[in-house]
């Protein structure tokens, strides 16, 4: 039976990342301030210290170039795992998400795919500023090319992130800061994946099916109780974790 860890949502990003470092030493980190200071939230704490600065690399503050980066490493067959600060801060590089991240496969006829996971925390919720707090996801989850994945808890956060670093193709991996620390659960200590594109049923229902993914995925399992208990109606919660691909079986099955 597998130890476990009882991480917060942060944590387990870590623990995810240092797993496949150092499983894979094709993987490499990069980012404004991921090293020595461990990332604004602290998403990469020590890692620098783990796995010296040629893999955990502070990059200048140039969101363009950081995304533009790792997109070269990918195409060199390493697996880069770009931080960007603030998902809000993306939108220099958007050029280098659309037009290069999401199509090199296609453009390249499969000669190249881009193994790589572009990292930002996402949403609001915690009073800041206004880059802060953006909810853009469905901008990526458009895109052709990209998978979009949304974690809502601990033990699914490591999981999905150490799919979508072995993932051959690009995925953009947001996470829910609002409750970065507000919980946590069980998270064993070995490498696993939670597969991409398989939405979790989180609440069986009879009544109506309710739709969810991040930072609701729990005020969303309250309010059901709420509406069982009250009114007498049993809904089904359904959370979604990849808005790209969409587990549509599960959705239309529900």
């Amino acid at each position: 039976m597998s130890e476990t860890q009882n991480l917060t949502i942060v944590q387990a990003v870590r623990d995810g990342l240092a797993t496949e470092m150092a499983l894979d030493d094709d993987v490499v980190a990069l980012g404004q301030d991921i090293g020595a200071n461990g990332g604004v939230f602290r998403a990469t704490q020590g890692l620098q210290d783990e796995f010296g600065d040629q893999r955990v690399v502070d990059t200048p503050l140039a969101e363009s170039g950081i995304i533009g980066s790792a997109v070269g490493l990918a195409t060199g067959g390493m697996k880069p795992v770009p931080e960007i600060q603030f998902s809000g801060f993306m939108y220099p590089g958007f050029d280098q998400i659309v037009s290069h991240m999401a199509r090199y496969r296609t453009r390249s006829r499969s000669r190249f795919s881009l193994p790589m996971v572009l990292r930002a925390p996402y949403g609001g919720g915690i009073r800041a500023p206004e880059h802060h707090s953006d909810s853009k996801e469905a901008f990526y989850a458009h895109e052709a090319g990209l998978k979009v994945v949304i974690p809502s808890t601990p033990h699914d956060t490591k999981g999905l992130l150490i799919s979508a670093i072995r993932d051959p193709d690009p995925v953009v991996f947001l996470e829910p800061k609002l409750i970065y620390r507000a919980f946590r659960g069980e998270v064993p200590e070995e490498d696993y994946e939670v597969p991409i594109g398989e939405a979790a049923t989180r609440r069986e229902g009879e009544d109506v099916s309710v739709f969810t993914y991040g930072a609701m995925t729990r005020p969303t399992l309250e309010a059901a109780e709420n509406l069982a208990e009250e009114a007498g109606i049993d809904a089904e919660v359904i959370d979604l974790r990849t808005v790209s691909p969409l587990d549509r079986e599960a959705i239309v099955e529900s």
